[in-house]
């Protein structure tokens, strides 16, 4: 059977850069001999971040339940920001599903955003506290507190933001997920963990399907703008896929 147009683009740019990362990750375990309960969720989670770039609210359900395996993993490696904001993730998920689905639009859900003097005081205020958690996670001789501090306040922030739906929410997602390259980067290569090379690798692609999810949610919004300008407001009871 012909694929169509679409199909292949999903195999190009979805299909495909699963597959990869699956098989980066595989190998690695197997070569560095990776515990299984580091390795696990990161399996998951290619699944998730999928379900996430298509808006699609089932991978809030999915990301809590994955968030209690990826919690252990974050310990043994002594990220302690990145494992309270996993924690903090996992109720903002639940809550992000229940409210997504109430203000269905689709599979998705109405997003807004924020206006321009708004998105300013709020870079201020995440800057701040961006420095008192560094500053703490220095204090408890914690592993990189810089890029740590910032995955932490981020970990809180984004999910607060999806859950009412700002399409900033996959924007600040996007440093987040740089931030936690340069973290895995410096845990793999400066301080030697070589086997944390799946979490790299897994890293990365959650930096590309981040950068998917933020035009899908902005292709969303406009679409819903223009029905806003049409006929006074989002017709979300008849809304299909």
């Amino acid at each position: 059977m012909k694929l169509t147009e679409k199909q292949i683009k999903r195999v190009w740019f979805e299909y495909l850069p699963m597959a990869i990362t699956a098989i980066g990750i595989l190998v690695c375990a197997i070569v560095f001999k990776q515990m299984i309960i580091k390795v696990l969720p990161l399996f998951f989670s290619l699944v998730i971040m999928l379900l996430n770039a298509k808006a699609n609210r089932i991978g809030f359900l999915l990301g809590a339940l994955n968030s209690c395996i990826y919690i252990i993993g974050y310990f043994m490696e002594g990220v302690y920001g990145t494992m309270a904001s996993t924690i903090f993730g996992i109720a903002m998920a639940l809550i992000a599903y229940f409210r997504w689905r109430k203000e269905a639009y689709g599979k998705a859900t109405i997003f807004r955003s924020f206006s321009g003097k708004q998105r300013a005081l709020f870079g201020g205020l995440l800057v701040l506290a961006w420095a008192i958690c560094a500053f703490v996670l220095w204090k408890l001789n914690g592993t990189a507190v810089v890029t740590d501090g910032l995955i932490l306040v981020l970990g809180v922030v984004v999910p607060i933001l999806t859950i009412a739906a700002y399409i900033e929410s996959p924007a600040l997602n996007v440093i987040s997920c740089l931030t936690q390259l340069i973290l895995w980067a410096q845990v793999v290569f400066i301080d030697k963990k070589t086997a944390s090379l799946t979490y790299l690798i897994y890293t990365s692609y959650a930096l590309y399907m981040t950068v998917r999810t933020f035009f899908r949610w902005l292709s969303l919004y406009k679409e819903q703008q223009a029905l806003n300008n049409k006929n006074g407001e989002v017709d979300i009871e008849n809304k299909t896929e």
